[in-house]
């Protein structure tokens, strides 16, 4: 019950920062298009550009974040990688790619309509 209730608040936190992501393009669209007829290719186009970026980064801080942080470690002499820091840059690429891929599915809805 636990996942579940950690997968809903994620799912949620995502959203909501999809939702102000999309509010946002949508304005700045309406701010710089003075025709509606373009809105909803323009606003598809961003989102999915926007989206396509979000899974991008999230799959690099995924796949990097122990490479990086054995590096700083052993050029900078940081602190160590520990399991903690492993678990939070999973936790940070999982909001990246969530958000990314609402936001793609957001773009795609908006095109077919």
């Amino acid at each position: 019950m636990a996942i579940l209730k950690s997968a809903l608040e994620l799912f949620a936190s995502c959203l909501i920062y999809s939702l102000v992501v999309a509010l946002i393009d949508s304005v700045l669209i309406l701010l710089f298009r003075q025709t509606l007829d373009q809105i909803a290719s323009s606003l598809s186009f961003v989102m999915l550009v926007e989206g396509g970026v979000g899974l991008t980064v999230g799959g690099i801080v995924a796949f990097f974040s122990p490479l990086v942080g054995k590096m700083e470690e052993v050029i900078f002499h940081l602190k160590p990688w520990s399991a903690d820091r492993q678990k939070e840059s999973e936790k940070q690429a999982r909001m990246w790619i969530v958000t990314g891929s609402i936001l793609v599915i957001a773009a795609l809805l908006v095109s077919a309509l």
